[in-house]
């Protein structure tokens, strides 16, 4: 079973609620919406302000907005930026395996490997709220 972290859906939310509202957004909006911790969503937002998905305002009248349009952040993109694993198995996390020439499963697990990928990178912002 594939099982992504708490970390990947709470910044996919958290994206996708900046996105729906087009612009300038409080953060504590955002937990509030979404049930989360303002403290976990703090570290989140910095890691996909480091990562292109987010701007970050500072002061009285600030907040977060994306820093791309939609159609230009993919799944693929929030999931590199908050720094999650993309290896679906132990076996696709690198490049090579040092067991692949013996192993039954490498074209399997690679496949579907390059399958999820896909699947991620296809998913922009602009189709999951369907703006």
């Amino acid at each position: 079973m594939i099982k992504l972290s708490q970390t990947w859906d709470d910044a996919l939310k958290a994206v996708c609620y900046v996105a729906d509202k087009g612009g300038l957004v409080q953060i504590r909006d955002i937990a509030l919406h979404e049930g989360m911790s303002e403290t976990c969503l703090r570290r989140i937002i910095a890691d996909l302000n480091t990562g292109g998905i987010l701007e970050t305002k500072q002061g009285r009248n600030g907040g977060v907005q994306l820093a791309k349009s939609p159609n230009q952040i993919s799944v693929f993109d929030i999931f590199l930026a908050v720094g999650e694993e993309m290896g679906i198995t132990d076996c696709t996390k690198w490049s090579f395996c040092e067991k692949q020439d013996d192993c039954y499963t490498t074209d399997v697990l690679w496949n579907l490997q390059k399958g999820f990928n896909s699947l991620l990178k296809m998913n922009t912002l602009d189709k999951i709220i369907k703006k």
